[in-house]
């Protein structure tokens, strides 16, 4: 029994140590030695269809209206909608003012969640390339055209363009975000560059418009679901970083901590619906599946088991200590969390915070998820 629980806890803390460092490692020297594939692209603009979902978005939404028809793109083949998902400010009022410059609003009276206003909204387009995108992200002038070039490549399904984040005035959150999200775009490149990217950046991706399958109406994230559909079909998903998004985070890490929950449930419902891409007979995209995303969901499980398991092995000096440094590692997350209260920012202590903070949203998600308590319908975060 006592190796039985010895494998167990190093197992667990392998795994922790494979999801977040050992697989980029990995991946950084599958990409240096095995060649990407090649994908065409052209300088034929298609016709797309952009739609933005927004709900409550009087704050931004004129200001992004005004960054869509500033887009360096053919005004005849760019069709702009707002889908408004049971708006009650003054977003539907906004954006009626630019009905005479092309931008039609789709007024969803019922509020309903955001994948089943993309339900509801896509067969109402008119174009066969469509861009997803959100109220609060604003588009590079050259986003569309870096997006689109790849369409002519009839293996390429979906393309998604790459999310910069800029800080908000006095944000705590924007170093520790950015710093997360580099890490984030390093893995996207490589799996992106070979046609496997897994999921969507919400703000900024385009697919097929004849390969969306609707998403179930209680669909949490739709942004990965979306992707992972197509990538499921075996289309490539691909990454462009040369496309661009801007959105500013948030104020303070707390106010991230709902939007993580809800990304969190929505990572284990998807989980469950696209177990097809589990099948190691799908090759690199199930590598990177496993790897990339079913172990870091299954973190916050292994760093409970790591404490629980190591409690049995404390006869042993070594596992003393590794108990002793698990203990410090969690106290420094709570002091990073007063801390960041406090508007102090000492990044190593801030570090085991957030990566604390994204755990405990993924294990918050997963007890909503299973227990039916996640509302499919979104709330905006402030920033």
């Amino acid at each position: 029994m006592y190796s039985i629980i010895k494998f167990s806890f190093w197992l667990s803390i392998f795994l922790i140590g494979y999801a977040y460092i050992l697989y980029p490692m990995l991946l950084f020297l599958f990409d240096k030695f095995i060649q990407r594939p090649k994908f065409t692209t052209t300088e034929n603009l298609p016709k797309v269809s952009l739609i933005i979902a927004a709900y409550n978005e009087e704050k931004v939404i004129e200001k992004r209206i005004k960054n869509c028809l500033e887009l360096d793109y053919p005004k005849d083949r760019l069709e702009i909608i707002i889908a408004s998902d049971g708006s009650d400010d003054r977003t539907n009022e906004i954006v009626r003012r630019y009905n005479l410059d092309g931008v039609i609003l789709f007024d969803y009276s019922k509020r309903q969640g955001k994948a089943n206003v993309l339900n509801e909204t896509l067969p109402r387009t008119k174009h066969g390339i469509i861009i997803f995108s959100d109220a609060n992200a604003f588009f590079e002038p050259d986003a569309i055209k870096k997006l689109v070039c790849y369409f002519d490549d009839s293996r390429i399904g979906c393309v998604c363009g790459l999310l910069k984040f800029v800080n908000a005035q006095g944000s705590d959150s924007a170093e520790l975000e950015n710093f997360y999200w580099r890490y984030e775009t390093f893995l996207k490149k490589i799996e992106g560059a070979r046609g496997s990217l897994l999921g969507a950046n919400g703000p900024i991706y385009a697919i097929r418009k004849e390969l969306f399958i609707p998403c179930p109406s209680d669909t949490i994230v739709e942004d990965f679901f979306i992707p992972m559909k197509i990538l499921e079909k075996g289309y490539k998903v691909f990454y462009e970083k040369e496309a661009v998004a801007i959105e500013e985070t948030t104020k303070h890490i707390i106010q991230e901590k709902q939007r993580r929950i809800r990304i969190g449930a929505g990572d284990f419902q998807a989980l469950f619906r696209l177990l097809p891409m589990l099948n190691p007979l799908k090759g690199f995209s199930s590598f990177s599946f496993w790897s990339h995303k079913v172990l870091r969901w299954l973190a916050p499980f292994f760093l409970i088991f790591a404490v629980f398991l190591n409690l049995f092995l404390l006869m042993d000096p070594l596992y003393k200590l590794v108990f002793a440094m698990q203990c410090i590692f969690y106290i420094c997350a709570v002091v990073g969390q007063i801390l960041s209260w406090s508007g102090i920012n000492i990044k190593p202590i801030n570090l085991c915070y957030y990566f604390v903070s994204m755990n405990l949203s993924l294990l918050i998600g997963f007890v909503r998820y299973i227990t039916g308590r996640q509302s499919v319908a979104w709330a905006r975060t402030e920033r």
